[in-house]
């Protein structure tokens, strides 16, 4: 994404827009037809980049069954347009991301942060409102989902 100001001051992603879409509206509805066919970028599922720190495993609900990769550093977590638990590429818009679960190496530690999102993240039943730290084994919820973490690194091992 290249972000890119005009002369009136908005923000646009210059990959995708020629000139200023707030300014020049035509722009708008000519990107919104040429791209109602892919789905949107929020939605797609973003494996981490470096290597695996550790994974949160979907019990119940759509995907059930299916793991969601966790990197160092950030990995934002969200839900597709079926339902369906995401990690979210890091450019994701900001509504998209329910959820942040952070393993620092400095530290060796895992932390689930509340997203940026509307829609809350459940840590054992309560609403995550400030970080929290996780050890292994704990149960979030996202949506309908639940989903159960399982760390690779800490305890001993760590990249």
């Amino acid at each position: 994404m290249k972000l890119t100001k005009c002369e009136q001051g908005h923000f646009y992603d210059g990959d995708k827009f020629p000139a200023c879409p707030y300014c020049n509206t035509d722009l708008q509805t000519e990107t919104a037809i040429v791209h109602t066919s892919e789905a949107p970028t929020a939605a797609e599922a973003a494996a981490p980049d470096g290597p695996v720190a550790g994974w949160l495993v979907v019990l119940d609900g759509p995907a059930r069954g299916r793991d969601l990769r966790l990197g160092v550093g950030r990995s934002f977590l969200g839900l597709d347009a079926a339902g369906t638990p995401v990690t979210l590429s890091p450019d994701a818009p900001l509504g998209a991301r329910q959820a942040v679960v952070v393993y620092d190496p400095e530290t060796d530690a895992f932390t689930l942060q509340p997203g940026s999102s509307q829609e809350l993240c459940y840590l054992a039943g309560q609403a995550v409102l400030e970080a929290q730290p996780l050890t292994g084994g704990e149960e979030l919820r996202l949506g309908q989902s639940a989903l159960r973490f399982v760390p690779f690194c800490g305890s001993g091992f760590r990249w």
